[in-house]
C-alpha cells in the first residue's frame, strides 16, 4: 500500500517547496497507533515552518500540517482507541499525509456529535483561545482584540463573552467584518479610526494582540496602568516595543504552553472545546482534494473573509 504526503526537503515559499509524494506505507512501529487522515485545514502556522522560519527546530525532510481528523486503522492490543474510531492525531508527525503513526497518549477521541469538518479545526485556534482565557481570566473586564476578523480572535471574542467579559471590542482592517462581529456581540473598530482605537484602548482591561508593530505600540501607549496586553502573534512582522513600565505585557506561544500540559489536562481541555464548538460561529469551509493542494494554499493566502481551506484526503482513496 502507498501513502501520500505533502513534504518538503528544503525551505522556501510553500507553493514551490512542498511536494506531494507517494511512497510505500512502512510497518507500524511497536506501540504506535496508525491513523488514516480524512481532512486537515490550512492555517498560517502550518506554512511558516516551510519557509524556514523555525529551521532551528525543524528536521528535513518533513511533512507539513499540525492538525486534522482521521480514523484509527490499526492499534496495539489494549490501546484506548480501536479501529474505526475517529481521532485527532496531534503532536506527532505532520498531518498533511494520508496515513500517520502516532503515540497513543496524544490522540484525542472525537465525539459522535462532532462532524469531521468541525473536528479537523478543533486544535490550533480553539486550544490557543481556551488556554489564553484560562491563563488571563476576562470576567467583568473590557476586552480588546486585534486582527478581530481572524478565526482565533473570533473564538476569543465569543468565548470571552460566554465567560463573563463586560465588553469585547475588535480591531479590524476591513469593513467586511463589521456585520459578523456585531452579530457576535463584538464592537467593531476600524484600525484606521485612530480616535475610536484610542478610546477603546483607554478603557481596556485586557488586550489580546495578534498583530504587534505599530498597532500594538499605539495601544500600549494609552492603555490604563492596570491593564495587560497579551501578545500571541506578529502578523505585522514587527515586534512591539514598550516604553512604559505599565501596563504589563505577556507573551503566549501554544508550543510553550503545551510543554506544561499533562496528558490529563490535555484531554480535559478538549472536553471543554467539544462542549463549546458546536454553538460557536466559525468561518465556512471549502474542501479541496489534496491533489489540488497548490490551489488550496493559494486560496488560504487570500486571508480574512474567505472560507477556511480543508485538504481532503478521502478523495485519494
Amino acid at each position: 500500500m502507498l501513502k501520500h504526503a505533502l513534504c518538503y526537503d528544503h525551505y522556501g515559499p510553500p507553493s514551490s517547496a512542498l511536494a506531494l509524494r507517494r511512497e510505500p506505507l512502512p510497518p507500524l512501529a511497536a506501540g504506535a497507533v496508525r491513523v488514516k487522515m480524512r481532512y486537515a485545514p490550512i492555517n498560517p502556522s502550518d506554512l511558516i515552518p516551510v519557509t524556514g522560519a523555525y529551521r532551528h527546530r525543524t528536521r528535513l525532510p518533513a511533512t507539513a500540517g499540525y492538525e486534522g481528523v482521521g480514523v484509527v486503522v490499526d492499534a496495539p492490543s489494549g490501546a484506548c482507541v480501536v479501529p474505526g474510531q475517529r481521532v485527532l492525531p496531534l503532536r506527532g508527525e505532520g498531518t498533511w499525509q494520508s496515513h500517520l503513526d502516532i503515540a497513543e497518549r496524544w490522540l484525542v477521541p472525537v465525539p459522535d456529535e462532532i462532524d469531521d469538518r468541525l473536528a479537523a479545526r478543533a486544535y490550533i485556534n480553539p486550544l490557543t483561545a481556551l488556554l489564553m482565557l484560562r491563563r488571563w481570566p476576562v470576567a467583568g473586564q473590557n476586552i480588546v482584540l486585534t486582527a478581530a476578523g481572524s478565526s482565533c480572535a473570533s473564538l476569543l471574542a465569543q468565548w470571552a463573552l460566554q465567560k463573563g467579559a463586560r465588553s469585547v471590542s475588535g480591531v479590524i482592517r476591513s469593513e467586511r467584518h463589521i456585520h459578523r462581529l456585531a452579530q457576535q456581540g463584538v464592537y467593531p473598530v476600524l484600525e484606521t479610526d485612530r480616535l475610536m482605537l484610542e478610546q477603546v484602548s483607554q478603557n481596556a482591561d485586557r488586550v489580546f494582540d495578534a498583530v504587534g508593530g505599530g498597532l500594538a505600540n499605539a495601544m500600549l501607549s494609552v492603555l490604563p496602568e492596570h491593564a495587560a496586553l497579551v501578545s500571541y502573534g506578529l502578523l505585522s512582522g514587527q515586534a512591539l516595543s514598550q516604553t512604559r513600565t505599565t501596563p504589563r505585557v505577556y507573551k503566549f506561544h501554544l508550543r510553550e504552553a503545551l510543554a506544561d500540559l499533562s496528558t490529563a489536562t490535555w484531554q480535559a481541555a478538549f472536553r471543554e472545546i467539544w462542549s463549546r464548538l458546536p454553538a460557536t460561529s466559525l468561518p465556512a469551509v471549502e474542501v479541496i482534494p489534496v491533489s489540488r493542494w497548490q490551489e488550496a494554499i493559494s486560496a488560504s493566502a487570500q486571508g480574512g473573509g474567505h472560507a477556511k481551506m480543508l485538504l481532503d484526503f478521502t478523495a485519494e482513496d
